[in-house]
């Protein structure tokens, strides 16, 4: 695997190059869910990258990295009949008098 060591240790750099040579095909086979991890990790570190959006689509998440999208939406609480309350442009709703 490329770079071992840096990307176990959670260095940045490495696991953004890491990233980088999973989607390119750089010394590997091309990757592109391997590369959104090395990606997603690497932006939990605090690397930002323009144009890597993608890094979070369905497509290319495994199941952990799926419930740990889930939980950083999160979005207004649901109530018991399952419609969602209480969101960023929510209002409340007059009644007449």
């Amino acid at each position: 695997m490329l770079t071992v060591v840096p990307t176990e240790w959670g260095d940045p750099d490495a696991l953004s190059e890491a990233g980088f040579c999973y989607a390119n095909g750089v010394g590997t086979k091309k990757d592109m869910k391997k590369a959104a991890k090395f990606y997603r990790m690497a932006e939990a570190k605090g690397v930002n990258m323009v144009g890597n959006s993608w890094i979070w689509k369905d497509k290319y998440l495994d199941d952990e990295d799926r419930a740990m999208k889930a939980k950083k939406a999160g979005g207004g609480s649901t109530t018991t009949s399952g419609k969602k309350e209480g969101g960023l442009f929510s209002r409340k709703k007059s009644t007449p008098s």
